[in-house]
């Protein structure tokens, strides 16, 4: 059934050592990096990687909705769903996670919003499972207990920027992808030391030439400033020699007066 001697585990493997593969250079390599504030200053519509810890969970709005097949929200109508992207009605609908979380790094903070594959990801449950064990347990508050437990979980986060210039509230921004990966976080944020690093050593050299240039501009002349030279020690010469000239008017004056006396002699 299997070619090449290669059993049911080893291709599973193969696959997740592939997928892992293609999510570390993702996150790492393929896709830029940016920080919340950047993400709010940006101007154009991309997507960015970062790194930030989920500080709590909104409760403004429900977190989970009512989905078509093609995870497309559905309205109640006419005794069944409608969905605006099938443009039809639909009988059954199912149960899907949004979920507003509040996130901060060293620059900023802002809300990013979870959506089912991502959320079900972190919680490794569907969204139906974690209704089903919210009412069975009959929980006090609008979140689930487990909701608790992405307080103060850091994690790589695949984000779309926006650009709309009519939005007067407060930014949300889509997490496309999550990376909950700890050798992936850790080389993310190795090489961003890294690149801080580089950062403040150019910098620091930067100020430092700053302050020798007087000195490297005079072990280093430029070509006017050759010229210049050049011209400044053609007019000493020039001068030097006009200088000897008059010094020297006196001596011929003598020779002269010898010259004449000895012919009147």
């Amino acid at each position: 059934m299997f070619e090449n001697n290669e059993s049911p585990s080893q291709g599973l493997t193969q696959l997740s050592q592939t997928s892992k593969n293609t999510v570390e250079e993702d996150f790492l390599t393929l896709t830029p990096r940016t920080t919340i504030q950047g993400l709010k200053d940006c101007k154009e519509v991309t997507t960015y990687i970062l790194f930030g810890t989920i500080k709590h969970i909104l409760v403004d709005d429900d977190w989970w909705y009512t989905a078509c097949v093609c995870n497309k929200a559905i309205y109640p109508d006419s005794k069944m769903f409608f969905c605006e992207k099938c443009n039809k009605h639909v009988i059954k609908g199912f149960p899907r996670y949004r979920i507003k979380i509040r996130v901060i790094d060293s620059s900023d903070s802002t809300t990013f919003v979870l959506f089912d594959r991502d959320a079900t990801t972190l919680f490794k449950k569907t969204c139906a499972d974690m209704l089903d064990t919210h009412d069975k347990m009959n929980s006090s508050g609008n979140l689930p207990k487990q909701f608790d437990e992405l307080v103060d979980r850091s994690l790589l986060f695949k984000v779309e920027s926006r650009n709309d210039k009519n939005f007067k509230l407060e930014q949300s921004f889509r997490v496309k992808k999550i990376c909950v990966d700890d050798d992936i976080i850790e080389k993310f944020n190795d090489s961003s030391l890294k690149s801080v690093d580089l950062l403040v050593r150019f910098t620091k050299e930067t100020i430092e030439c700053g302050s020798q240039s007087p000195e490297l501009i005079q072990d280093n002349p430029t070509n006017d400033d050759v010229n210049s030279s050049h011209k400044r020690e053609s007019r000493k010469k020039t001068a030097s020699l006009e200088s000897i000239e008059d010094d020297n008017v006196p001596l011929k004056l003598l020779k002269r007066n010898i010259k004449k006396k000895k012919s009147v002699i």
